[in-house]
């Protein structure tokens, strides 16, 4: 049964408002249904907080309150509620379905025998506000109250609330059927999966025999080229079932016009959730001219595909190369070194220096080279990381001599300085590359994982946020930078869930997985700290993490030794127990 109010009454507890989406349309639609509707909804939400042992305060009109003995509760009551109303609506048409927005909160509260006064119903009642439809969102209190989040919360940040003096930070759960959001395992913060691009069938209809075969041609050699693309998932449109082409984030629509003997073509990537224009191009030639056009038709799209969606800023420089074969041999290194991985990076070396090789014109072999080699050193996959930090300084020396268009040469100098403790030399010339390249991701990035070493990890936090933003698709070591800055900070929630939205993607990625434990140890989430070390055991068995620790160029000892307490508390430095 549901709980009494007592007379009077100060107590802890966890708030849960609620309200219905749309309530004012269903009541001016048919307000009879509504009310015997909403009647039905009392009795179901009465019953389900009863047998979560909390109180429902009221269900007035189409909104609710009740509060709970512990957050655990609240959220099993939530859910509950929200997974039986989506049953529901599944036996009614679409505009007769209910859903409610709830936000949860926890403090110190006062009863009388029927109010409720404190600021966790006030927050509540604003986080509710935030929350998308049919969805649930919880304070960061409530968070870091639950025993295990895991990746059942996404962080949407933290916001101001109407009435709220100081901004919340708000979680959002990720795993109900109605809230219209990402499915599971997807992350507002990061988007470090492939993109999904669909070939849709070429617009051909009005051209004769010889363009629409040439028609063809222009669009197999398409899908050619993008198939060949790392970090891309294509799909041709025209290899598909009666249902249509498979769902995809972007599609490529193209088009042929024939007038007389000349030709039009046309080509545009489309975001398909909002349909927005990504990049359009527009080529006009004779029917006899058209055939010869093909390659250029193909190197646009290409490109336009690698700069919007795949690669970033990166490509825009990269695509001013008048050498195809170098281009490629480009776009195939850098997407290896994202692949953090060990092979990735033997890959990527290997195919930057060939750009040496066969280009010694171009700097861009040198200075991808040079940024490749100091990643392998920093990300611990070279034997002799001394060395080949040597190696990267010495190539960026080469491309400043020779002008350095990319950036990229400042940034090593840069991090090497940081590296061998000249932290003031080494800030000085990140800062100088992001004068050269003030639109390029990997600048604010390399600072923003310099001022984490520093301490400076406010400023790190936001300079990771811009270039994850600038980024198409971030390589996960942007936001592993971000998940060490926000845990130097003690933003342990933000930074747990993006170390956990890292390791979704990068399984193997070792700092990621060592903010991760440390954090869930801080946060007294016991079980799956313990889990998270068992996991970084079983993947790094020959690790030594105390020497990984001292060797990365932190500042701050006292945040290395919380670390390291942290760690050791799980076992997972040398000589101390499981």
């Amino acid at each position: 049964m549901v709980t009494e109010l007592t007379d009077r009454d100060t107590r802890h507890v966890v708030a849960v408002n609620a309200d219905i989406v749309g309530f004012s349309r269903l009541m001016a639609d048919d307000p009879a249904t509504t009310e015997e509707v909403v009647e039905d909804y009392r009795n179901l939400v009465a019953a389900q907080v009863g047998a979560a042992d909390g109180t429902l305060v009221n269900f007035v009109g189409d909104n609710f309150m009740a509060v709970f003995e512990d957050a655990t509760a609240a959220i099993g009551a939530a859910i509950a509620i929200s997974a039986e109303v989506e049953a529901r609506n599944a036996q009614l048409p679409r505009h007769r379905w209910v859903r409610f927005r709830m936000g949860i909160d926890q403090g110190e509260v006062t009863s009388t025998a029927d109010r409720y006064f404190g600021d966790a119903l006030n927050i509540a009642a604003r986080i509710q506000e935030k929350a998308p439809p049919g969805g649930i969102s919880v304070s960061g209190r409530v968070f870091e109250a639950l025993d295990e989040p895991a990746l059942r919360f996404r962080p949407v940040g933290r916001l101001a609330l109407k009435n709220i003096p100081e901004p919340v930070d708000i979680f959002e759960f990720a795993d109900l059927p109605g809230d219209g959001a990402a499915p599971r395992g997807t992350s507002r913060l990061l988007s470090l999966a492939a993109p999904t691009l669909v070939v849709l069938p070429i617009h051909a209809e009005t051209v004769g025999e010889k363009v629409r075969a040439i028609a063809e041609v222009i669009r197999s050699d398409l899908l050619h080229r993008l198939t060949t693309m790392s970090r891309l998932s294509v799909i041709d449109g025209e290899a598909v079932g009666p249902a249509g082409p498979a769902p995809a984030q972007y599609m490529v629509e193209t088009g042929v016009h024939e007038v007389g003997d000349q030709v039009r073509v046309y080509a545009k990537v489309i975001h398909v959730a909002t349909m927005n224009i990504v990049t359009s191009h527009k080529w006009a030639t004779t029917v006899d001219g058209l055939f010869a056009l093909t390659d250029t038709i193909s190197d646009e799209i290409e490109r336009g595909v690698a700069i919007e969606i795949v690669i970033g800023e990166q490509a825009r420089l990269f695509s001013s190369i008048d050498d195809p074969d170098a281009t490629q041999t480009i776009y195939q290194g850098w997407f290896q070194l994202t692949r953090d991985t060990y092979d990735g990076w033997l890959e990527a070396v290997k195919a930057f220096e060939e750009v040496s090789r066969s280009r010694p014109d171009l700097v861009y072999g040198y200075s991808l080279s040079a940024f490749a080699n100091w990643w392998g050193a920093s990300a611990g996959f070279a034997d002799d990381p001394e060395a080949v930090l040597d190696k990267a300084f010495d190539q960026a020396s080469i491309v400043l001599e020779r002008g350095d268009p990319t950036g990229l040469a400042h940034m090593v100098q840069g991090a090497v300085l940081m590296a061998r403790g000249r932290a003031d030399e080494a800030v000085e010339v990140i800062e100088q590359a992001q004068i050269t390249r003030p639109t390029c991701d990997v600048t604010y990035a390399l600072e923003g994982s310099v001022r984490r070493y520093l301490g400076h990890w406010q400023k790190a936090v936001d300079l990771m946020d811009h270039a994850i933003r600038l980024s198409a698709v971030p390589p996960a070591w942007y936001p592993t930078v971000l998940a060490c800055s926000l845990f130097i900070g003690g933003r342990l929630d933000q930074a747990g869930a993006t170390a956990e939205a890292v390791l979704e993607e990068s399984s193997d990625n070792l700092e990621a997985m060592l903010v991760l434990a440390a954090v869930q140890a801080e946060m007294g989430l016991d079980r799956r700290a313990r889990a998270t070390a068992e996991q970084i055991r079983d993947r790094f068995p020959a690790m030594d993490i105390d020497h990984w620790l001292r060797t990365h160029p932190f500042k701050d000892e006292e945040f290395i030794d919380r670390w390291r307490d942290d760690l050791a508390g799980l076992g997972l430095l040398a000589g101390a127990a499981s």
